[in-house]
C-alpha cells in the first residue's frame, strides 16, 4: 500500500502491482509505504478519505498467473504450499483447492484449518500471501469463490465511487487515465516510467485457456460471479491466430465445447483415410540429408525416443509461443504437405487447424517405449500418424491394442494413453504427425494451415507495403501487451528486410521491454547503422543502454541524439536520468 497527496494505491495481487509500486516510489517524492499487499480497510484513518486506486483481472487469467509465479521453490508461501498439498498437485488440482477455499465441503474446511494453523495473527512484516488466520475464517463465511473474496478484502466488490480500478489487461492506459482524472501532477513522469522501467515479475506462460478443464472453467465461472459480472468477464478459448476465424459454437454449450479424443467414436484407434498417395512425400523424404535428420533434439529431450529422429516443418511449445512457428524447411514441403492438411482439414469439417507437423523417424530395429504423453498441446488435439515409409513388421500399440499402419493410412491415435512402437523391420520407419486442434473454423483447410503463418505474410520480394502493414499489426499487438505475437510477427518481416529501420527500432523496444537488453541493443544499431539521422532510434539505443547499466554510452547516445533534434524532450529526460546513474555510481565507488 502506497500513500500520496491525491490517492492510495492498493497493491492486489498478480495484477501488476509491483510494475506501479516501482513507478509511483520512483516518480512520486512525497510518497508514504505504509506495507506489503495491506487491504483498504488498514489505510490509516487520516488518509481513509483520500480515493482508493487499484487493478483488477479476468479471473481465469489471474489464478493461471497466481499458480505460475508461485510454482517456483524459492517463492512458495504457505497458501500455495496448503493449496497444492506442498507442491505435488496439477494445476487443475491446485487451482480448484484454492477457488473452493471458501465453501463448506470438509476438503476445504481441513485446508482452512490446516492454514489457520500456520499463519499469523497480524500482517506485521509481512512479506508472503498477506492473510492472516482472521482473513481464512473470514473466507469461510463469505460464500465467495478465493479470487472474489481477496479483491473484496483489497479493494471492494461493490462499486465505490472513491475506488478507481482500472484493468489488468490495459495497465498503462487505464492506470494513466486514473491518474489523469485525479489530477496527479507527475502523470507524465510515471508514464515515462511505465515504458521504460523494469517489469517485475514477468513471468511466460501459454494463454490462460491452455490450463482449463471444462469442469475448471465452469467452477470459476460459478465461483468468481460478483466479479466476472461486475467486470463483464469472459472466459475466451485462444489458440493460435486467435482472433483470425471464428469458432464454432454448440448454441446449447454457452460458448464451450467438449473435446474428445478420436471424436469419442474409438478408444485407440480411429482410420481417417486409407488409400492416400503418400508417394510425392516419400520422393520428398528420401531427399532429406542425415546432417538435417542428425539435427533432431527430440531423442536427446525424450529418453524414450532415443531410437529416433525428427524433421520438425511447423512447430508449437504451449509455453513459449502463441503462435506455430513455421520452420524454413516447410516451404520445401508445402506442396506435398497440403493435401495431407486438405484431407484432415475435411475430415473434421474445418473445425480446427494445424499447430504441429513433424516426420518422425524410427530407426531398424528399434523401438520407442511405453508411454503416456502431458502438456496442453499434446492432449487438447487430434494427433494423427501418416506412414510415410515403412513396412510390415512394425507395429503401433495404444492402450493395450496393436495395430499395423499402412503406407497410405492416416491414424488418429489417443496419445494420452500408453503408447508404443516396434519396429521390427530392415529399414528406418517415417510417420508424418500432424497436430490439428479443434475449436475453430477456418474456411478450408487451405485457411486452416495458412493460420500458422502471420496475417498477410509474404514471400521474398514482395511489396514493402505488405511488411509495413504487418509491422503495424505487430505495434498494435505490442501496445495491447501481447510481446509473442507482436515478436513473431517482427521476426517475419525482418527475415525478408533484415534492415528494415522501423521494425529493427520496435523490435529493439520490445526486447527493451522484455528484458532482453543485449539484443535491443543489437536491434536497434541495426536500425541506426541504415539511419543514422533518425534521433528517435539514437533515443531507443540509449534508453536500452540505460536499463543494461552501460551509463556512458546511453548519455553518447542521448546526445546524439539531441545534435539531431535539440528540442527532443525524451532525449533530454533519458541523458539526465544516465548523468544522475553515473553520477551515483560514481560517489558510490569513492565511497
Amino acid at each position: 500500500m502506497i500513500i500520496t497527496e491525491k490517492f492510495v494505491f492498493v497493491h492486489m495481487h498478480k495484477t501488476g502491482g509491483q510494475t506501479l509500486n516501482d513507478a509511483i516510489t520512483d516518480c512520486i517524492s512525497d510518497h508514504r509505504v505504509v506495507g506489503y499487499h495491506f487491504p483498504r480497510h488498514m489505510v490509516p484513518q487520516e488518509f481513509a478519505h483520500l480515493p482508493v486506486v487499484g487493478l483488477v483481472r479476468n479471473p481465469w487469467s489471474w489464478y493461471v498467473s497466481w499458480f505460475t509465479f508461485n510454482n517456483q521453490p524459492n517463492i512458495r508461501n504457505s497458501l500455495f504450499n496448503i493449496v497444492s498439498e506442498d507442491g505435488q498437485a496439477d494445476f487443475a488440482t491446485t487451482v480448484g483447492n484454492l477457488v473452493n477455499l471458501g465453501s463448506d465441503d470438509e476438503r476445504s474446511r481441513q485446508l482452512r484449518d490446516s492454514l489457520i494453523s500456520i499463519l499469523p495473527d497480524t500482517l506485521d512484516g509481512n512479506r508472503g500471501a498477506g492473510l492472516t488466520k482472521q482473513d481464512i475464517r473470514d473466507l469461510g463465511e463469505s460464500g465467495l469463490g478465493y479470487y472474489s473474496w481477496l479483491f473484496d478484502r483489497m479493494l471492494g466488490i461493490e462499486p465505490d465511487a472513491n475506488a478507481f480500478i482500472g484493468r489488468f489487461e490495459n495497465l498503462r492506459h487505464d492506470f494513466l487515465d486514473i491518474m489523469q482524472q485525479l489530477d496527479v501532477a507527475e502523470k507524465e513522469a510515471l508514464a515515462w516510467a511505465m515504458d521504460y522501467g523494469k517489469r517485475k515479475n514477468f513471468s511466460r506462460h501459454s494463454h490462460y485457456s491452455h490450463y482449463y478443464t471444462q469442469e475448471l472453467q465452469q467452477l470459476v465461472a460459478d465461483k468468481e460471479r460478483p466479479l466476472i459480472e461486475r467486470f463483464d468477464y469472459r472466459f475466451e478459448t485462444v489458440g493460435p491466430m486467435a482472433g483470425q476465424v471464428d469458432s464454432k459454437q454448440d448454441p446449447q454449450s454457452e460458448g464451450r465445447q467438449e473435446f474428445r479424443k478420436l471424436l469419442g467414436r474409438a478408444d485407440n484407434f480411429l482410420q481417417i483415410n486409407s488409400n492416400f498417395d503418400v508417394e510425392p512425400l516419400r520422393e520428398k523424404v528420401l531427399q532429406i540429408r542425415d546432417d538435417v535428420w542428425a539435427e533432431s533434439t527430440r531423442d536427446e529431450r525424450f529418453h524414450v525416443h532415443r531410437d529416433t529422429q525428427s524433421v520438425t516443418l511447423i512447430e508449437f511449445r504451449a509455453h513459449k509461443y502463441e503462435v506455430p512457428v513455421v520452420q524454413p524447411i516447410y516451404e520445401d514441403f508445402e506442396e506435398q504437405v497440403c493435401p495431407v492438411v486438405e484431407h484432415i482439414g475435411n475430415y473434421y469439417q474445418d473445425n480446427g487447424f494445424v499447430i504441429r507437423i513433424l516426420l518422425a523417424k524410427l530407426r531398424a530395429g528399434c523401438e520407442i517405449g511405453a508411454h503416456v504423453d502431458t502438456g496442453y498441446s499434446l492432449l487438447t488435439v487430434h494427433r494423427i500418424h501418416v506412414p510415410i515409409i515403412t513396412n510390415d513388421n512394425t507395429n503401433f500399440y495404444v492402450g493395450g491394442e496393436q495395430k499395423l499402419m499402412r503406407a497410405g493410412e492416416f491414424w488418429e491415435i489417443d496419445n494420452s494413453q500408453t503408447h508404443a512402437v516396434e519396429n521390427n523391420g530392415t529399414e528406418d520407419r517415417v510417420h508424418m504427425i500432424v497436430d490439428w486442434m479443434p475449436n475453430y473454423a477456418g474456411g478450408g483447410a487451405k485457411a486452416a494451415i495458412d493460420l500458422v503463418r502471420p496475417a498477410g505474410a509474404v514471400r521474398q520480394g514482395e511489396a514493402a507495403p505488405v511488411l509495413d502493414k504487418m509491422i503495424a499489426q505487430a505495434f498494435e499487438y505490442q501496445r495491447e501487451g501481447k510481446p509473442h505475437k507482436a515478436e513473431a510477427r517482427y521476426r517475419y518481416v525482418l527475415d525478408i528486410d533484415p534492415d528494415n529501420v522501423v521494425c529493427n527500432n520496435l523490435m529493439g523496444m520490445l526486447c527493451r521491454q522484455l528484458q532482453r537488453y543485449d539484443e535491443a541493443v543489437r536491434y536497434i544499431q541495426t536500425a541506426i547503422k541504415a539511419a543514422p539521422d533518425d534521433a528517435k532510434a539514437h533515443v531507443n539505443l540509449g534508453q536500452a543502454m540505460l536499463m543494461q547499466g552501460d551509463f556512458a554510452d546511453a548519455i553518447k547516445s542521448f546526445q546524439n541524439a539531441l545534435s539531431l533534434s535539440p528540442k527532443l524532450e525524451s532525449a533530454r529526460v533519458g541523458l539526465q536520468r544516465a548523468q544522475l546513474e553515473m553520477d551515483h555510481l560514481a560517489s558510490k565507488t569513492t565511497q
